[in-house]
């Protein structure tokens, strides 16, 4: 795959729509959270060579700009709670026509909401926010081994909402074809 771009799901739910619609596609399930996610994927970077990485999960929208089922591109990440001192935003270079959001990587729901830290860059502040757990892992990665990194997410529910009203199913079947497109280079 030397030079190829490979796709990056946390969970084998998430991979499903994509697998369906892309069954020759390179991808990996890299498991959730930061620890987990970034360990795997500089292994999986480093030992296929990509030079793209697309990760791809879903989210929660920390407010009502996104809609649930709604796929969107994260053009920077950071990690929720860290102190100013030690933030460090990873921007991504747009690679689709989804909504562009801001997305801070947590260790548990809820977090992007009590620790957001802003970048400083009032253009990516302004735009919606969204929290899940491994994107700055996965860019960190990425910028280690200097591969480009993409992030796309699809919403699955808004940060407070119980777990029984998030709607992965709607989520994931969005995500499978925001990411499928961008495979196909559509």
């Amino acid at each position: 795959m030397k030079g190829g771009t490979l796709f990056l799901f946390p969970t084998s739910a998430e991979v499903e729509g994509f697998r369906t619609l892309c069954p020759d596609a390179e991808w990996r399930e890299i498991g959730v959270g930061p620890a987990e996610a970034g360990a795997r994927a500089a292994r999986f970077i480093a030992s296929t060579g990509c030079a793209r990485a697309v990760l791809c999960g879903i989210a929660g929208a920390c407010d009502r700009r996104t809609a649930i089922g709604e796929a969107v591109e994260a053009v920077a990440d950071g990690v929720a709670g860290l102190p100013a001192a030690y933030a460090t935003t990873y921007l991504a270079e747009r690679a689709t026509d989804l909504p562009a959001v801001r997305s801070l990587t947590v260790c548990r729901t809820g977090d992007a909401l009590r620790d957001c830290t802003p970048t400083g860059d009032p253009t990516l502040d302004a735009l919606p926010l969204v929290e899940q757990m491994e994107g700055a892992a996965v860019a960190a990665a990425c910028r280690a081994f200097g591969a480009e990194f993409v992030h796309l997410r699809a919403i699955s529910n808004r940060v407070g909402d119980p777990r029984s009203e998030w709607r992965v199913a709607e989520a994931v079947e969005a995500l499978g074809r925001a990411a499928a497109k961008l495979a196909e280079g559509r």
